[in-house]
């Protein structure tokens, strides 16, 4: 195998570490674990999406999204309602509570992000968000593929951008 490959892969698993459930100071997002958080920044970026939807945009089934759904409605994140335009399907938004958590954490990881790269210049800057994006870019492909699915360009995660 291509020793390129093998550094990229630990390297993307070392950002993993800092970035992952360990996050910032050993913790990633208050009383939310990983996946909890990526759900309610999904939920929190879209408006009434069914648990079916949130299931799909973390490759989880349906039961798996249900019971992370479970546990932030149980923190008061979430709220679960019956669609207005179909009684026999259940739709999750955030509560108040949910959005400035997300915000939030979106903040302080920004800021993290920012600090860390200061000293770089703009024009490298670009450059790392672009090779970001590719390699974000490739993995949705690639899960695509893996499970079937024609490649529709983007992901199933959206990102947060926060304009200044």
């Amino acid at each position: 195998m291509d020793k390129d490959f093998v550094n990229i892969y630990n390297l993307i698993q070392e950002l993993s570490w800092y970035f992952g459930a360990h996050g910032i100071n050993g913790e990633c997002c208050g009383d939310l674990s990983l996946v909890e958080y990526m759900a309610l920044k999904k939920i929190n970026d879209s408006e009434n999406i069914t648990v079916q939807e949130i299931g799909h945009a973390l490759n989880f089934t349906k039961s798996g999204a249900s019971k992370i759904i479970d546990r932030l409605e149980n923190k008061g994140y979430v709220t679960r309602e019956i669609s207005s335009l179909d009684g026999r399907v259940c739709c999750v938004n955030t509560t108040a509570k949910g959005a400035e958590t997300a915000l939030e954490i979106v903040h302080r990881y920004s800021a993290y992000v920012s600090e860390m790269l200061r000293t770089q210049n703009t024009a490298m800057v670009k450059n790392i968000k672009t090779v970001l994006e590719i390699l974000v870019d490739s993995v949705h492909r690639q899960e695509n593929l893996l499970h079937g699915k024609l490649p529709q360009g983007g992901g199933g995660m959206s990102i947060f951008s926060i304009d200044n």
